[in-house]
């Protein structure tokens, strides 16, 4: 059962854009709430009324980036070939602009805290089960119509949630240049396999 998206107040809105900003700018290691407040156009004063530290304003910044995640990943295109065609293009897209480079990278260096912070474990937890809720549902409904052979949509969500992730990874965090292209088309490759036409 899909997660009932929240709905963040104005206030709240306004405190998400500043945190993403100052994460832009400053990436996660140098973030502090000073270079939130600077993104900020109201006092620092409602910051610490609102959140206790750093910490607990970065739990409900991953909140906020979950729900933006799950609007990115929701598909126009009803065939379900095109939708995983479509969620590999928005996850793994061709170029990567700054702004999207710089906000990954912090997001990475906060995933990279979850095995010692319970609510941020929590939150990428749920994140990932997302995309595989999603991955799932057009993975069964492509069964149901005869697009993709009868595989186990649990398993080859598991599957594609691993490589997106893992791709999204390596783009970021090795020193050779990774070619999109050449590793797009080896996901292609691997949702070829799903179809019922045998991948023709």
């Amino acid at each position: 059962m899909p997660e009932t998206v929240r709905e963040f107040d104005p206030l709240k809105e306004e405190i998400m854009d500043a945190t993403y900003r100052a994460l832009v700018t400053h990436g996660y290691g140098d973030l502090t709430v000073q270079s939130i407040a600077d993104e900020f156009d109201k006092s620092k004063s409602l910051l610490y009324y609102h959140y206790e530290d750093k910490e607990d304003l970065l739990a409900e910044f991953l909140e906020y980036a979950l729900q933006r995640f799950r609007r990115d990943v929701e598909i126009e295109v009803d065939e379900p070939e095109a939708q995983l065609h479509t969620l590999v293009d928005r996850l793994v897209p061709a170029d990567l602009e700054e702004d999207s480079y710089q906000v990954q990278i912090a997001l990475l260096e906060l995933r990279s805290e979850a095995p010692h912070n319970e609510r941020v474990r929590e939150q990428y937890t749920r994140v990932d089960r997302s995309l595989q809720d999603v991955i799932v549902g057009i993975l069964r409904r492509g069964i149901d119509e005869g697009v993709f052979v009868d595989v186990n949509p649990e398993a080859e969500a598991e599957i594609l949630v691993s490589l997106l992730f893992g791709i999204r990874t390596r783009r970021l965090t090795t020193d050779e240049e990774l070619s999109v292209a050449d590793t797009r088309d080896a996901l292609e490759m691997h949702l070829d396999r799903l179809k019922a036409d045998g991948g023709n």
